[in-house]
């Protein structure tokens, strides 16, 4: 078996938006909706037991995506934004500290990174992403 092969890019910098994903009913209806609207790219990919619908912009090279679109499995409302962080760990934690509470605890993307999903003082969601050194 072959071990994954991790997937190098630059850190982004301190708070930066990095991906964003929009959860639908209808992905193939959504994926059409924002193509046809923004002239984005959106590929299909199978990704563990559901598809995922990656996003690119027109003009984007291999493997360059902004964000996502995928099949809605608990009710989610709204886009959700992944901002990049050094740290993650700390990051969380100062978010903590600051008033923030964890929705989804820190998660592996195998060969990309990390991410954890928390609500700000007001209950917005975002998420905090560190991506592989």
């Amino acid at each position: 078996m072959e071990a994954a092969t991790q997937t190098q890019r630059p850190q982004p910098k301190l708070g930066m938006l990095v991906h964003f994903e929009i959860p639908t009913d209808s992905p193939e209806k959504v994926a059409r909706f924002y193509e046809q609207l923004l002239g984005w790219k959106i590929t299909k990919t199978p990704m563990g037991p559901s598809d995922y619908w990656l996003i690119a912009h027109k003009d984007a090279g291999p493997n360059e995506t902004m964000g996502g679109i995928y099949q809605k499995t608990m009710g989610e409302t709204g886009i959700l934004n992944y901002f990049g962080v050094p740290n993650l760990d700390l990051a969380v934690s100062q978010a903590k500290g600051l008033g923030a509470t964890v929705v989804k605890e820190k998660t592996e993307i195998p060969t990309i990174g990390w991410f954890a999903i928390l609500q700000d003082p007001e209950k917005n969601n975002f998420a905090l992403f560190q991506g592989n050194m």
